[in-house]
């Protein structure tokens, strides 16, 4: 019998520089980005079906899409459709996917998504991606074929994984591996707290292309040139295993960032924020572009428990993470 292929890519936790990476900061002024991954993950099996065509499930989602002989897509699965659509020559196989949170998560589970699909093609055909190529080709695929709003850092993160700081501009990205320390990431991690306080999913493309629009006009320039400075002194921080200090400056950046698009931070996400603050937090944000989804905040390890309690009386959906080390990766099993 034929194995079966499967592959997780992590999502990831942005903490300064996000926005940075949007079209046309990056190409008119280097873009410049700070996130890790977790271990919260979108993974995906590939199986040999010996019949014409493709399939593809998404558990979560309880959908199914089918594609024989290069006809229109019988479901609705986007970005799935559009990996498979990239690579026509790969026929006779059904993709089963899940992600480890809900849709609009602001962790960058689509980009996840993308790049564990494209891994587990490379794993089962031999295509030869390498990690750049993986995170290029899944922000063509989205930004590009499929038009989604957004910019570089999410792709980058699920290939690369670990603490990084990546570097945006026309070439190539680089990326800068932060501290190689783990007491460093472990202490920043024992600080943290993340939780789901709504899905953004219709929010996105909007906030997006508000901030492009006011970035164009040249209404936030300057919010842009401060965010990305942030990076290095939070790199800094980090390295020196500041964490207080980094956790306010948490708070600095999340100020500036709200004044990227008035549609960052809803009501809703100024009383979640509000409550974490009198409740210990030294700062925090959104994990994404804006308007809902995860919010990550910093406090003083010996209220966390009690951070946790007041977020989840407001409502919020706390969930335990770790950091991780490693980008996407895929491999071989028997049917």
């Amino acid at each position: 019998m034929k194995p079966i292929y499967k592959a997780k890519a992590p999502m990831r936790i942005g903490f300064f520089g996000g926005g940075t990476d949007v079209s046309p900061y990056p190409e008119e002024h280097g873009g410049k980005v700070l996130n890790c991954t977790i271990d919260k993950y979108v993974r995906c099996m590939l199986r040999p079906t010996g019949k014409p065509g493709v399939t593809i499930r998404s558990l979560d989602l309880a959908t199914i899409t089918e594609n024989v002989a290069g006809r229109q897509w019988t479901g609705n699965l986007p970005l799935p459709e559009a990996v498979m659509n990239a690579h026509p020559e790969v026929d006779g196989v059904e993709i089963v996917m899940f992600s480890d949170v809900p849709p609009g998560s602001g962790l960058g589970s689509s980009s996840a998504l993308v790049v564990a699909l494209l891994k587990v093609l490379d794993a089962a055909f031999n295509l030869g991606f390498t990690p750049h190529d993986l995170a290029k080709m899944a922000y063509r695929i989205e930004r590009e074929d499929l038009g989604i709003s957004g910019g570089w850092q999410d792709q980058y993160a699920a290939a690369f994984g670990g603490m990084n700081v990546y570097h945006f501009g026309t070439g190539d990205a680089i990326v800068e591996p932060v501290v190689a320390d783990d007491s460093a990431i472990l202490e920043l991690e024992s600080t943290l707290v993340i939780g789901f306080i709504g899905d953004r999913q219709m929010l996105t493309r909007n906030v997006v292309n508000d901030q492009v629009q006011r970035l164009r006009e040249g209404d936030t320039l300057r919010y842009h040139h401060e965010t990305k400075a942030f990076v290095d002194e939070a790199v800094k921080l980090l390295r020196a295993q500041r964490i207080p200090d980094f956790g306010r400056l948490l708070h600095e950046a999340w100020e500036v960032k709200k004044a990227f698009s008035p549609h960052i931070a809803s009501p809703a996400v100024d009383q979640v924020y509000a409550i974490a603050r009198q409740h210990g937090a030294w700062g925090g944000k959104l994990s994404g572009a804006g308007g809902g989804g995860f919010m990550c905040f910093c406090c003083p390890f010996e209220r966390r428990l009690e951070l946790e309690q007041a977020l989840t009386e407001a409502g919020v959906r706390v969930r335990p993470f770790s950091f991780t080390r490693a980008g996407v990766h895929a491999w071989k099993a028997q049917p």
